[in-house]
């Protein structure tokens, strides 16, 4: 598996996963000082893009929406692996070439392997989580199936 087709792949659980959810929880977040619903959707978007984009020596691209609806959301989602399925594969990540990004207030320099396993990734999923929590949190019902494609559970199962 390439690391694009790893990250086409979790694009799609995310747009499967926004794809069900209903238009009120957008807005929604499990904290007032955290991002809704909608920002955690488009940041873990764009993570794939921050993560991809430099490995092929491109400037990164995002397709960042104004307001945050479900449409708008999905938009982000679906312009995002329309251009990522566009660009050329990445057979083997370089330990000698270095990639840089800001994460948060912190400009982050690691060669390609670790930016790719310790910085995008964990942030890709981090984001995708909280996309999935505050659903959860909002009576949405999904299961882990619907996270990473593979688990299945009967409707209505609960491990309680």
């Amino acid at each position: 598996m390439t690391i694009k087709s790893l990250f086409e792949h979790y694009l799609s659980r995310l747009e499967h996963i926004v794809d069900i959810l209903p238009e009120n929880v957008f807005e929604q977040a499990l904290r007032e000082d955290m991002f809704c619903l909608a920002v955690q959707a488009k940041i873990a978007t764009n993570f794939i893009l921050r993560g991809y984009c430099p490995l092929i020596g491109e400037k990164t691209m995002a397709f960042d929406q104004a307001d945050n609806s479900k449409s708008t959301v999905m938009k982000q989602i679906n312009q995002t692996t329309e251009f990522l399925q566009t660009l050329p594969d990445v057979e083997t990540l370089d330990h000698g070439i270095k990639l840089s990004d800001k994460a948060g207030f912190t400009m982050v320099t690691l060669p390609q392997p670790e930016f790719i396993h310790h910085y995008i990734l964990p942030n890709f999923f981090f984001h995708l989580s909280m996309v999935y929590a505050i659903a959860r949190a909002s009576g949405v019902e999904l299961s882990k199936g619907d996270l990473d494609g593979l688990h299945q559970y009967p409707t209505g199962f609960s491990f309680q």
